[in-house]
């Protein structure tokens, strides 16, 4: 026999088998066992007679095999199909494997998982997709172990998955089921899936495939299966990565959370170029939601800032290729890209495509700031693309002004907006980063940006583009390039000038500039000076005349100017701001000649942008050109520009000996007026460079003198003032020669010395001084000069006021100021001039006039005795026509005065100063006395005027003070000026340093100025220098005054005093500076009248105070307290003390201590006031460390100790002075040191720290807690860089930690002190690390503790007098304030550096903290930290979990609603670590709280805790849930809505529908009982609920599978039997309403011939349903009636009308006494008062339900027998009830006038409502009963029960009721002629009757719906 026939014969005789057993399925199976593999092995024979019988039988097999008991062998088929290569072997492999598979249990499917899986990637046959598919069947029954478990770890291998392909395979293809959009074909609705992948999945896109109501998967559920798959550790990070991401992007929330799950988990590198390619592939094909996910993750890759095309590809395709889809504004981009991107990857709505535009921007940002740093250099060509198509697109959407959108209405939309905002600010992140850019293409963009800012009236993206403008200027400063520098000046110029609105010419010619630029309207819609401003200070150097200009525009160039723009300008001209941040830079100045000569000479913008075309300049002469950029508002700027070039011609001079600092103008004004070496220098600069400079100088006068004597009314006075002020100015230093131009404009210089304006009047007369005394003007001119002011003076003695007087005065100071600088010139006042002596009043003259003129006359008379033109007479009347006017108003403190009686002694001549009666000397002595007289004046500013007359009087010309008088090039006469006078000089220095040593406060403040002032005027002298010995023991003597101007002075006195003194003197001066700094000097000595407090200091009460020490005795004696000297005395020692060493601090004296010998003792001291709070100590103290200590860190290297104890000695010292200093020294002197040098002071210092933290002074506390900031942050510095690796770090850790945590700092009473040591232990506790571990157990429940504690006291008083839900809503702030608290980040950050020896400290100090926790953020804490543990440190934390969980039974329990659910959800993560037996035991208490508990709280909060065990914990509760899913199914019929909605909540989840509860029936009808016998009868009642709810689930599970599940309705019905037998509750009907059926499915139990249990059974039912509908409830009643009818329905074996009628017969009576039931309306249930709303009240409605129950409650196998008789019972039940004794039989009701019990009017609104459905129904069964044995009619009867039924319809009332209730009418009419109709021998005349009311009820029925009803009836009534 050939091989080809034994192969046949075999297969036929397995197929003859096959069709032997065929209708035996048990025998059919175990034969497919055997033959079925081995029968398809055949189809891959090498016979095709042999292929083809198999196939037949193969074929035939799928008929045979329909019993769902037949179960395939489908292990043996699946090993075969993975071993065959066959395709048509794998083919029917496969489809009898995919037949059986649904039949196994669950085992058996998951055993089959890993046969499936293996070597699934090397499968290449066609079936490939449809076993895949068989994979996702697997799938649905896999349970996968708890994460982070031994068995989740040993999964891959378990799972047969060692081959990575096989993993990789299936993690992708799983990740593409996450991009399949279901029951769709083709890859067009499905990005990222291509035809082929949509085929794979889809089965050739067959739409069963996914369909389960065609035996397909359910594509939600397969997805949540397989995500669960991946999560586990089956599938490595890498293999995960992908589908993570697309389930995170999932619009499911169940994927997208595990999805994030896992993403957070992953510990996959961003770095992985490989993986960063494949987030670029898939952002390219995917829709929005995914790529937006995919921009964030990229957003933390650098390497993918790499990727250039793939960049340029995203922005094209997320925003340019958006808006061509969106039909954005503007005209389309030409831009390439984005081709090939799949259509349905676009946007659906606007937002969403402002989260692609947000999550592409913020990439593109990354890729800035990112890219320059991996040092790419492709980076900077992708920078300049990407704003090349920023820009496109700006310009896209309109340039610069954006054009209508797409939208109707007007401009851009929101978004459009926002994006055009966005892309500006990308432009000025990637340009800044792109520093390769060209300088023309930077030019190009920055003109570009100044044109959007000023054109473009998107307001939103101003502020970007302003901020693109202010980083971009870095890239622009100081480019090389001069024609792009050019570019640049003629940019800004322009954008400074141009004002708002349209027409700008300026712009038009800048832009016709541009390569290509077209010629367009140029609209400014908002000023740009600002930026114009910022660019120029910030891209131009300082020294740029052009930048200045700019400055001088934005300062003062319009009105009302913005004041970000005045601050620029401001800073823009301030050479300090500019150089301050370069402490290395060399200060280069502007030229002041070519600001002079660009300022006042040219046209500027002319010339700039000439400059811009040619490069060359085009100057403008004549005087008209000083005015020429000073047109309209710019003419404001005129006295600024003129001013700044002024200053800067001063600072050229002065060069480096000028230092820059804050208000260095202030102080080069101080210079230029007063100090002789600087106007020297000044001088001598000018004439040395006048040739060089005399066109810029005599420009610049020229331009001051056009401006002061300009006459515009468009100008104010300050404006000529200050023009004058630089004239004076600057002429002071000029040669002569240089003002030769100006000596014939004298008359216009006239008219300012008449000026209203007193500033005006004097600067025109120092100027008219200046010129008109020229020796260019001749004495004829001179002559004419002088008889104009004495004209004009002459008017004093005509009574000349107001402006008279004031051109009066003018000429007075004009006949002053010329007259003495023609002397000072070295020319005589000609003889021919008007004489001064003539013209001008005596001071006793012009004393009755008002000051202005007394002062005029002052400053003339100075100025003329600066000379010897006036003479003081030699007669008495010099005493009463000058001194006395003088003196007098000198008393008066005025300055000028003063002034005059020094000049005025300065004149005098004094031929012999020993001659006693020589007329001058007794004149000057006069003087002086007069002078000294002043003491008591109290404005300082005034004995500074004393001090330096009295040098003009002993001095005359040889004091400086006279000299700065000086404002022409002198050539003095010997004649004309009188010197120094040495017996005066003598005379007055005695007095002076006798008056130092006075008592008196006011007497030696005034001395001690006026020596500062001889010293600091005439120290030159010879007659000074010899007593500069005695002056410096004046002034040390001074440092202890109180008066702070006093030290001072005294202190600038003794500097004075050290530098003009000699070597011997200076050594002296060291030591006793010294002594006095350090303590060791002479104490404070005093004497009876000694004052030591000023006037009024310390008050005694009755207008007196205490001064001197006198005083003192005197009060303590008064007092009887002789203690109070000390006191006073130590007061005024003390200040003494602190006064010295304050002035000292003023010294400057660098040069004295660094020539002498320092004893250490001064180290301390000096170092501590450095910090001193005041900064002019501060300051000076700084000067002296520099100078006096050569290598500052050597020598705190050698004294650090005793700096150290001295400065932690005075931190806490008495004065606060002293305790703010110690502060910041010690700060400053501990940082950079190593932590071994102030180890052992390391506690003391954190203590002082702390304690001073409290002080009673607000900068003390200040300076302690910068302190305190120091040491936290050296502290967090070594904690970060070194770590745990270092021994500094771990004893600074051993030294603060344990001091931080103490009762001195976090548990300090004062807030302050325990605010800082709890904000430093949380930085601490982030930053720590592992050097943390050796405190983590203490630290965390320290912080635990702490977290109650910070809360205000306030809020806990107010949180006890709110409500109930107040108080719910404040707990829920609380508990979020509690998660995103500090404290608890800093809990989380300690608990990442936990082990098992971290653990085993930890682990009772929290148990005991979590039992002392009384506060409720304490306890959220805790059971935050629980969780932590329970999840990040399982494997460490297990040990523990048992008793955590234990302890967690109780804690869980507490009163606060937030409390208990967070210690619910501790639990439930601390159950995932703890042992099996814990975990049951922890169920089986909470079991028991719920069943024992008394009230429904704690019921509560046993719900909470199984709600997060069933979220938190869904793997462990999977595996308890057959403790707890019955529990949670008798706790959701709770009366407590909170228990109720979790409990439905966690069943939901859990079980899914109501029928699961047939798995869980013995554990439920336990816990039913249990509740059954509890006191409570919440628990009582919602256990009777359960158990109907059960017997309803039970049925209806029988129900679908057709079936009776006796056993567990057996079960279930002793327990709710006792919850039918309970007492009326609210809600028990619902129990009524699963009887009936209940009884019907347990037929097979009560139904029985013989058996006596059984009818026992039966029994019992009946009684319990009449039981119950004897019920004495009102509201239950009407329920109880429905269920004794429903239950005789089902009952066909018993007759029940009659029982039912004697139950409801007393209710069926409406207007009887029976029913007068429950009118109270205080006992109205919600379902009475729902149904009133409907017209029917509880009385009708028990009406109702006895009708109905008397009308149903006829026997159903009687009414299939013999339906009229059952009706005749119906009938008769109900007239019997009305007292009815007539005969029923045969009597007519149609149309009679004795209508049926129920067509009464009393009944009218029931037939209406109900009546009419169930008199249908009715009917409907008899119908039923009458053909039920064939067509023909039914047997005759009494046909007057059809009479009764139409009688009740109301047909002889047509139009009643609405529309739904005349339906019903007409239903039931055709019901009830149905039912005549098949009568036989019915009497025709009541048909005949039927259908006149039927045709009368047709006519005037208006409805057409119901009109078609009763012709449906009339054709009936006619057939």
């Amino acid at each position: 026999m050939s091989t080809e026939q034994r192969e046949l014969n075999l297969v036929e005789k397995v197929d003859f088998k096959i069709l032997a057993v065929a209708n035996n399925e048990q025998k059919l199976q175990d034969l497919l066992k055997v033959y079925l593999a081995p029968l398809l092995l055949k189809l891959a024979s090498e016979h095709a007679s042999v292929r083809n019988k198999t196939m037949e039988a193969c074929q035939r097999i799928p008929t045979f095999i329909q019993a769902p008991g037949i179960i395939l062998p489908v292990e043996a088929l699946l090993a075969q199909y993975k071993s065959q290569s066959s395709p048509l072997v794998r083919h029917f492999d496969l489809m009898f494997i995919q037949h059986s598979v649904g039949r196994l249990d669950d085992y058996e499917r998951r055993q089959l998982i890993p046969k499936a899986i293996k070597g699934i990637a090397s499968d290449t046959s066609p079936s490939k997709p449809k076993f895949f598919n068989f994979f996702l069947r697997l799938l649905q029954d896999l349970k996968p172990p708890p994460r982070g478990s031994k068995e989740d770890e040993s999964l891959r291998e378990a799972m047969s998955l060692p081959d990575p392909k096989d993993a990789s395979f299936i993690a992708e293809w799983l990740g593409k089921l996450f991009l399949l959009k279901p029951n769709v074909p083709g890859a067009a609705t499905s990005p990222g899936l291509t035809e082929a992948d949509v085929a794979f999945l889809t089965l050739s896109n067959k739409r069963e495939t996914w369909s389960p109501a065609d035996k397909g998967l359910n594509l939600p559920e397969t997805r949540i299966k397989a995500l669960q798959f991946l999560a586990s550790g089956a599938f490595t990070d890498d293999e995960k990565f992908m589908p993570a991401l697309y389930a995170a992007s999932s619009t499911d929330f169940r994927l997208s959370e595990l999805g994030e799950d896992i993403l957070k988990r992953s510990t996959v590198s961003l770095e992985d170029k490989d993986l960063v390619k494949k987030l670029f592939a898939a952002h390219r094909v995917l829709s929005p939601p995914y790529r937006i996910r995919i921009l964030n993750l990229l957003s933390k890759s650098q390497v993918s800032t790499m990727f250039k095309e793939e960049i340029l590809d995203i922005f094209k395709q997320n925003v340019i290729n958006s808006l061509r889809g969106s039909g954005g504004g503007g005209d389309e981009m030409d831009i390439d890209g984005g081709a090939g991107a799949p259509p349905n990857t676009k946007a659906k709505s606007g937002l969403e495509l402002t989260k692609v535009h947000r999550a592409t921007f913020q990439y593109i940002n990354w890729v800035a700031r990112v890219g320059p740093i991996n040092g790419d250099e492709q980076f900077a060509q992708l920078g300049l693309l990407l704003v090349s198509l920023l820009m496109d697109f700006i310009e896209s959407q309109g340039w610069p002004r954006p054009t209508a959108s797409s939208k109707e209405g007007g401009g851009l939309s929101a978004d459009e907006v926002k994006l055009r905002s966005g892309a500006y600010e990308m432009i000025g992140i990637l340009a800044k980063s792109t520093e390769s850019m060209p300088p023309d293409e930077r030019l190009g963009l920055s003109r570009w940006l100044f044109r959007s800012l000023s054109e473009d009236p998107t307001s939103e993206a101003i502020f970007n583009i302003e901020g693109v403008l202010s980083s971009f200027s870095s890239m622009m400063k100081g480019p090389s390039d001069e024609q792009v520098k050019s570019q640049l000046r003629a940019l800004l110029l322009t954008y400074m000038m141009v004002g708002e609105g349209g027409d700008q010419p300026l712009l038009k010619q800048l832009h016709r500039q541009e390569a290509g630029a077209e010629e367009g309207e140029f609209v400014v819609v908002r000023s740009v000076r600002h930026a114009a401003t910022r660019w120029a200070n910030n891209c131009l150097p300082f020294s740029d005349v052009l930048a200045r200009w700019i400055d001088i525009l934005a300062l003062a160039g319009r009105r009302d100017e913005r004041s970000d723009v005045l601050e620029e300008g401001q800073k823009g001209l301030d050479p300090w701001t500019y150089y301050a941040h370069d402490e290395k830079a060399t200060v280069e100045l502007p030229s002041w000649q070519e600001m002079v000569d660009l300022f006042f000479k040219k046209n500027i913008p002319s010339s700039v942008l000439h400059n811009f075309r040619s490069g060359s300049a085009m100057e403008i002469d004549g005087k008209s050109a000083v005015f020429t950029n000073f047109q309209g508002d710019v003419l404001r700027a005129f006295p600024k520009a003129l001013k700044y070039c002024a200053e800067v011609l001063f600072l050229t001079a002065l060069k480096d000996s000028f230092k820059f600092e804050p208000q260095w103008e202030m102080q080069l004004s101080t210079l230029v007026h007063s100090n002789m070496a600087t106007r020297r220098f000044l001088r001598e600069y000018l004439s040395s460079n006048a040739a060089d400079s005399y066109e810029a100088t005599y420009a610049l006068l020229s331009a001051a003198f056009e401006g002061m004597v300009l006459d515009d009314d468009t100008i104010d006075a300050e404006w000529r003032v200050n023009c004058a002020n630089v004239f004076v100015d600057v002429a002071s230093f000029v040669p002569k020669m240089i003002l030769q131009p100006f000596i014939r404009r004298w008359e216009e210089l006239i008219t300012l010395v008449c000026d209203d304006k007193k500033e005006m009047r004097h600067l025109g007369a120092v100027a008219l001084g200046i010129i008109g005394a020229h020796p260019g003007n001749s004495d004829e001119d001179f002559k004419k000069i002088m008889d104009s002011l004495a004209s004009i003076a002459n008017g004093f003695h005509y009574g000349a006021v107001g402006s008279k007087l004031n051109a009066v005065e003018g000429a007075f100071l004009g006949l002053g100021y010329l007259c003495s600088r023609r002397v000072h010139y070295g020319l005589a006042v000609p003889d021919s001039a008007v004489g001064v002596r003539d013209v001008l009043p005596t001071l006793k003259t012009a004393s009755n006039k008002g000051l202005s003129t007394q002062e005029a006359l002052f400053e003339a008379y100075s100025q003329l005795w600066t000379t010897t033109i006036y003479e003081m007479p030699g007669s008495g009347s010099y005493e009463t026509d000058f001194i006395g006017p003088l003196v007098a108003q000198a008393k008066k403190g005025n300055e000028k005065a003063i002034r005059a009686l020094g000049f005025l002694a300065m004149s005098l001549e004094v031929k012999d100063e020993s001659d006693e009666q020589d007329i001058g000397l007794v004149i000057l002595q006069g003087i002086l006395l007069n002078l000294f007289s002043l003491y008591e004046i109290k404005q300082a500013e005034v004995h500074f005027a004393v001090g330096e007359a009295i040098a003009a009087a002993i001095a005359c010309w040889d004091a400086e003070a006279v000299l700065l008088i000086l404002d022409v090039e002198s050539q003095p006469q010997p004649a004309s000026q009188n010197h120094k006078r040495p017996t005066a000089i003598k005379d007055v220095l005695d007095k002076l340093l006798t008056d130092c040593k006075t008592t008196k406060p006011s007497l030696l403040k005034a001395s001690g100025i006026w020596l500062f002032c001889i010293i600091q005027h005439c120290s030159h002298l010879e007659e000074v220098q010899s007593r500069l010995r005695e002056c410096q023991v004046a002034f040390t003597r001074l440092l202890g005054a109180r008066d702070e101007l006093v030290q001072e002075t005294a202190s600038r006195g003794l500097g004075l005093v050290y530098e003009k003194g000699d070597p011997e003197l200076k050594d002296q001066l060291v030591k006793d500076l010294v002594a006095s700094f350090t303590g060791t000097g002479p104490k404070l000595k005093v004497e009876a009248e000694t004052e030591l407090f000023d006037d009024g200091a310390l008050p005694t009460g009755e207008g007196k105070s205490i001064t001197s020490y006198k005083d003192i005795l005197s009060l303590a004696s008064e007092v009887g307290d002789q203690s109070l000297v000390y006191k006073f005395m130590s007061l005024a020692t003390n200040a003494a003390t602190w006064s010295t060493r304050s002035a000292f601090g003023r010294f400057g004296l660098s040069n004295i201590l660094s020539e002498g010998e320092v004893d250490p003792k001064l180290y301390p001291k000096l170092y501590r006031y450095r910090f001193d709070p005041n900064p002019n100590v501060q300051k000076s103290m700084n000067d002296i460390w520099k100078a006096l200590v050569k290598d500052s860190n050597a020598v705190l290297e050698e004294h650090f100790d005793a700096i150290i104890r001295d400065l932690l000695k005075s931190v806490l010292g008495k004065e606060w002075r002293v305790r703010e200093a110690s502060c910041a020294a010690i700060g400053d002197l501990l940082g950079g040191r190593p932590f071994q040098k102030y180890e052992k002071y390391y506690s003391e210092i954190w203590a002082a720290a702390l304690k001073v933290l409290d002080d009673v002074k607000g900068t003390v506390r200040k300076a302690a807690l910068h302190l305190c900031i120091g040491l936290t942050t050296t502290l967090e510095r070594q904690l970060t860089e070194s770590g745990s690796s270092t021994a500094s770090a771990t004893a600074m850790m051993n030294e603060a930690l344990p001091f931080l945590m103490s009762d001195n700092g976090m548990g300090s009473g004062v807030e302050d002190v325990k605010l800082f040591a709890t904000v430093t232990v949380i930085k601490l506790c982030k930053k720590g690390g592992k050097s943390m571990k050796p405190y983590i157990a203490q630290m965390v429940s320290r912080l635990l503790a702490i977290l109650s504690t910070l809360e205000p006291d306030a809020l806990n008083y107010h949180y006890q007098r709110m409500g109930d839900e107040v108080k719910e809503r404040i707990d829920k702030a609380r508990t979020a304030a509690v998660t995103a608290s500090p404290l608890m980040e800093a809990i989380e950050s300690l608990l990442r550096s936990a082990d098992q020896e971290v653990m085993a400290a930890l682990a009772p100090r929290l148990e005991e903290a979590i039992k002392a926790a009384l506060g409720l953020h304490t306890k959220i804490g805790c059971g935050r930290v629980l969780s932590t543990l329970a999840t990040g440190h399982t494997n460490d934390f297990r040990p523990y979990a048992g008793r955590f969980l234990q302890l967690m039974e109780k804690q869980l329990l507490d009163r606060n609603d937030e409390v208990s659910q967070g210690y619910a959800r501790a639990a439930a993560y601390v159950i995932r670590a703890a042992p099996d037996e814990d975990q049951l035991r922890f169920v089986a208490r909470l079991r028991k709280l719920y069943l024992t508990s008394e009230d429904e709280a704690r019921r509560q909060k046993v719900a909470d805790a199984v709600l997060a065990m069933s979220k938190v914990s869904s793997d462990y509760f999977t595996a308890l849930e057959s403790q707890l899913l019955p529990l949670a199914y008798l706790a959701k019929h709770s009366s407590d809505e909170s228990v109720r909605k979790a409990c439905e909540e966690v069943w939901g989840d859990h079980a899914g529908s109501e029928m699961s509860v047939t798995r869980y029936i013995p554990e439920v009808v336990e816990l039913v009982k249990e509740a059954m016998g509890t006191a409570q009868w919440a628990l009582r009642h919602s256990s009777a609920f359960t158990i109907s709810d059960a017997v309803a689930a039970v049925l209806a599970s029988n129900t679908l599978s057709g079936t009776a599940d006796l056993t567990n309705l057996e079960k279930l019905w002793p327990e709710y039997e006792k919850a039918l037998a309970m007492k009326t509750f609210e809600g028990k009907e619902k129990l009524l309403e699963t009887f009936p059926d209940f009884v019907a499915k347990t037929k097979a139990l009560w139904e029985s011939t013989g058996d006596k249990q059984k009818q026992g059974f039966a029994e019992l039912l009946k009684k319990i349903a009449i039981r119950e509908a004897k019920r004495n409830n009102a509201d239950y009643r009407p329920h109880a009636f429905r269920c004794l009818w429903k239950f005789a329905a089902v009952r066909d074996d018993l007759d029940m009308l009659g029982d039912i009628v004697d139950v409801v017969s007393e209710y069926l009576d409406i207007t009887g006494d029976k029913m007068d039931i429950d009118d109270d309306d205080n006992k109205a249930s919600k379902k009475e008062t729902f149904n009133k709303s409907r017209g029917m009240d509880a009385k009708t409605l028990t009406v109702w339900a006895a009708m109905e129950a008397v009308a149903k409650g006829y026997n159903r196998a009687g009414m299939k027998k013999n339906p009229l008789a059952e009706l005749a019972e119906v009938v008769e039940a109900f007239e019997r009830v009305r007292g009815f004794k007539g005969t029923l039989k045969g009597k007519e009701w149609w149309g009679a006038e004795d209508k049926p019990f129920i067509a009464l009017e009393p009944f009218d609104i029931i037939r209406r409502v109900y009546w009419y459905d169930c008199a249908e129904g009715i009917m409907k069964d008899a119908v039923a009963g009458l053909t039920s044995d064939g067509d023909e009619a039914g047997p005759a009867g009494d046909v007057g029960v059809l009479g009764w039924f139409l009688a009740t319809l109301d047909l002889d009332k047509p139009d009643m009721g609405i529309e739904e209730v005349r339906l019903a009418r007409v239903r039931a009419t055709m019901a009830v002629v149905k039912v005549t109709k098949a009568v036989k021998g019915v009497d025709g005349e009541l048909l005949t009757k039927v259908g006149e009311f039927v045709e009368k009820a047709l006519g005037e029925e208006r409805s057409l719906v119901v009109q078609g009803k009763w012709k449906d009836v009339l054709g009936a009534l006619k057939g």
